[in-house]
């Protein structure tokens, strides 16, 4: 059976922009992968009476109410108060989670926890608690009169992490759904209208449901099947993910958690090979991104910025850029610094991203030149971005990376 749901996330900071909601996108997402269905969505600051209001809203019209944020020791955090209120039921400390968060608390090497924290270990007769394997503020899963409240922590890692360990298959039994699984292909060089054109058959079907999403590091592809069980979705995406691949080839450049950096990572690591950066227009953007990642490992030897190309005052470095006079293109330049860079960090492959503006200043403003080179060869790339715009240095980078991730999959590089 299909059940109506309503998320509501909690926080003055939201309502003051200080901080994006990403738990609304996440849980809207998982719930519908356990057959809920999202009807509304709220932002609630920290006031008893607004968030009474919204939970006693939410049951008049919705079955299943998750609420994410509330759920800390302060004086501010009032999500257990307003679903008492809201359900007509009076809160009270549970031993057992008293004893856990005591224990906590412990472990941390806190032998006395704050008389505040108590109320985290607060329930309502109608709920039960859900275990939060790294915060200090349990969930609730309050059932009553065929509906279901559940709170979860505020932090989206905790709140991720409560979902998947202890609420998901829980829901997923209530409502019977099919299991989802889904699946994205990330593309580059490709535009959504060629896409569409490519694969215009494949649209428009439920199951597999096939769409298309413009982001910041392509066009992503998203494959959704549903079926009795993993393996039953899975085999109804594959032939479709296979005709894709068929039809796009390398345009396709990563799939699924992938990034333009971890996938580059991937390709040098299974080739035993190393990468050295030199960023102009990017500013330092590349190295943000291997930065990001978990474990870059040996394959990234780093990233140096440099604000422009000549005359630099490291002699070094203009010896090896060699792009100090006149009469440089933007191509020149790029492959002047993918052999720098190489030189520079001792690496097998070498990627150079050029100012925006280059020596020559004859070229289109804002344009950028990507260079890529290894000993198996070198290849040059180039976009425009508008100068001036807060986020061209990330467009630069992402750019960049995707490049050179295509570069090094079709074995160019």
């Amino acid at each position: 059976m299909s059940l109506r749901g309503e998320i509501v996330t909690i926080g003055r900071e939201l309502l003051m922009g200080e901080i994006v909601d990403t738990n609304t996108s996440y849980l809207a997402q998982e719930l519908a992968k356990v057959g809920v269905t999202v009807q509304w969505a709220s932002q609630v600051g920290d006031d008893l009476g607004h968030l009474v209001d919204t939970f006693r809203r939410a049951l008049s019209r919705s079955d299943v109410i998750v609420a994410a944020g509330g759920l800390g020791p302060t004086s501010d955090d009032l999500t257990r108060e307003a679903v008492a209120s809201a359900i007509g039921e009076q809160t009270y400390v549970d031993a057992g989670l008293l004893e856990w968060l005591e224990g906590v608390f412990r472990q941390r090497g806190i032998d006395r926890m704050p008389p505040t924290n108590v109320k985290q270990a607060w329930l309502v007769p109608s709920a039960r608690s859900v275990p939060n394997l790294t915060g200090t503020a349990p969930g609730w899963w309050v059932q009553k009169d065929g509906k279901h409240i559940i709170l979860t922590p505020g932090p989206p890692r905790e709140n991720k992490l409560m979902w998947e360990g202890q609420i998901a298959e829980k829901l997923r039994a209530i409502t019977g759904a099919d299991v989802l699984y889904s699946r994205t292909l990330k593309t580059a060089g490709i535009t959504e209208g060629g896409i569409d054109e490519t694969l215009s058959d494949l649209f428009g079907k439920e199951n597999p449901y096939l769409g298309i999403y413009a982001r910041t590091d392509g066009i992503h592809l998203r494959i959704i099947a549903r079926g009795p069980s993993h393996d039953d979705a899975v085999a109804l995406a594959g032939p479709v993910e296979a005709q894709i691949r068929e039809r796009l080839g390398n345009a396709i450049w990563g799939a699924d958690e992938e990034t333009a950096a971890s996938r580059v990572l991937s390709i040098l690591g299974g080739r035993g090979s190393s990468l050295g950066v030199l960023e102009g227009a990017s500013a330092g953007t590349v190295a943000s991104m291997f930065g990001d990642l978990a474990d870059p490992g040996a394959a990234y030897r780093g990233s140096l910025a440099v604000n422009d190309i000549g005359p630099m005052s490291d002699p070094t470095l203009q010896y090896l850029v060699n792009a100090a006079g006149s009469g440089f293109s933007g191509e020149e330049t790029a492959l002047s610094m993918a052999d720098a860079a190489r030189k520079l960090l001792g690496a097998d492959v070498g990627l150079g991203i050029s100012p925006r503006s280059i020596p020559t200043g004859g070229e289109a403003e804002g344009a950028i030149w990507v260079g890529m080179v290894s000993d198996r060869g070198r290849k040059v790339a180039a976009s425009r971005f508008a100068r001036g715009r807060a986020n061209s240095a990330f467009r630069a980078g992402m750019f960049s990376l995707i490049e050179l991730a295509s570069a090094l999959q079709a074995g160019e590089l």
